[in-house]
Formats: C-alpha cells, structure tokens, sequence
C-alpha cells in the first residue's frame, strides 16, 4: 500500500545562513508551498494521533512537521510562512530555556546551532530561544503544536550514566510546566539527539506520554508510537521533500529504500 504510514518530518532552524541543521527560508517556503499545492495535509499532534489510530479516515497525503528545541529563529521566519500557506507544524521545546522576557527580533541574528546551544546555556537565552510569550502566540494561532523536549536538554547523559530518577524528573517536569502555562495536554515528547532505551520509554508512558519521537529515519504506523521515525529535513527544494514523501507514506516503499541505502 501507498498510503499506510505518515511521514514526520524533523527540522531545527530556519534562517538565511548557511550552517548546520539549517534550512533557508526560501527552500522552507518552496516545501510549503509545494505541499499545499499538490494537496498534502500538514497535521497537528491530535491529528497525528487520530490518524495513526483511524487510517480509514487518513487523507492520502498528510505529514507531519517537527522543530526540535524551540530556537528563535522558529519564530521569526518560520511562523510567519507557516501562516501564509496555512500550514501546521509541532516544535519540541526544553522548558529550562525558555525566558519570560519580552523581547524585539527586529534584530535577531541567527548563530550557528552550537553557538545557539552556548548562549541558551546563559542568561541571554531569549536571545537564541522562543520566550513564553512568543510560544503562547503560535500556540494560539493554530498553526504550532508546542509539544515537551523534557527540561534540561541532558538527558543523553542521564541515560550514559543510567539516572532514571533524573529522566523521570526532566519527563514529568516538562510535561506539568507546559501544560500549566499553556493550558493543554502535552501527550508528545521527542527525545533530546534521540537518546532512549526501554527503561526511559517505560517512564515517559507513565507519565502520560502517548506518542515518542525519535531522530531515525523509518515509517510510522500505530505500533511506532514508542518510538515514531522522523526525516531529517536537508537544505535542499521541494523536490528532495516530496520524493522523500511519497516513500515514507508506505511501509513498503521506506523498508525497500532504507535496504538500498543502508546496503
């Protein structure tokens, strides 16, 4: 079958720079753009769930689009082209870095994902992270699902060092914060550079996450909710995009890619 799995799509920042983990606003646009145009369904984190659960009632094409860590550059330039096609998309965010400040992005000026990392580490996060108010205004909007990445961003090395009291902490603390100040239920978590084991999944169910994400690359069915595949978006056009669509929407399709990419 063509259409039996639906492809998450995983990103970080937009901005127009050339560095790591980036996509240009333009090729961002030129995705959006596409995907409305030849009919794709961009999904919210209830639709996802709902469609894993009822494929008779999937569109043929639906995705569904991930930031990972709430960086500012989500707000300025990703947003507002969210917007104006009308599209949807679910950002993971650390509650440790984000800032109550009030702060002007009339000057923002995107660093290289590392340098991102140092700053959200200091006092000047706001600088490089969404603050609250900004996280509220696209939850508002329709057009963003905030959804946990836990607290800390450490849990790769909770996991090395097997502090499951800590991960269990960095879970629920997560989880309870976003849901008091964004009033909803928070039922998907992505893991931090995708560090998990049987152990910490077992913990995320039981606090009450329902749908955990992954940074590997395979299709999404309901027996994937433990552990749902995501796409690393590359900074290329819409084309690259929508091939990579068309294979993961089939279960098929992806095990016979990733056979002949992994060789």
């Amino acid at each position: 079958m063509l259409h039996n799995s639906i492809p998450v799509a995983m990103y970080h920042h937009i901005a127009p720079t050339d560095r790591e983990l980036n996509v240009f606003p333009e090729n961002f646009e030129d995705h959006l753009r596409t995907l409305s145009r030849k009919g794709w369904k961009t999904l919210s984190g209830e639709e996802f769930l709902y469609f894993l659960e009822h494929p008779e009632d999937r569109p043929k094409k639906c995705i569904l689009l991930t930031f990972d860590d709430g960086f500012a550059d989500n707000y300025v330039y990703a947003y507002p082209l969210l917007k104006k096609y009308s599209m949807k998309a679910m950002i993971f965010v650390a509650t440790g870095f984000i800032a109550e400040e009030d702060i002007s992005r009339d000057s923002f000026k995107p660093l290289t994902h590392n340098a991102a990392w140092d700053i959200a580490y200091t006092e000047r996060r706001a600088e490089v992270m969404c603050t609250w108010k900004e996280l509220q205004e696209m939850e508002k909007s329709g057009a963003i699902d905030i959804q946990s990445h836990g607290m800390s961003h450490n849990m790769p090395d909770y996991f090395r060092a097997g502090k499951y009291d800590e991960i269990a902490r960095d879970l629920s603390g997560g989880k309870g914060i976003l849901e008091q100040r964004l009033s909803k239920k928070i039922l998907h978590f992505a893991w931090p550079r995708g560090h998990n084991d049987a152990e910490g999944i077992r913990i995320a169910e039981k606090c009450g996450y329902r749908a955990l994400y992954t940074t590997e690359r395979g299709c999404n069915t309901i027996e994937n909710l433990k552990a749902l595949n995501r796409l690393p978006v590359k900074n290329r056009d819409s084309r690259w995009l929508m091939k990579n669509a068309v294979i993961y929407s089939s279960v098929l399709l992806t095990r016979l890619y990733l056979a002949i990419r992994t060789g």
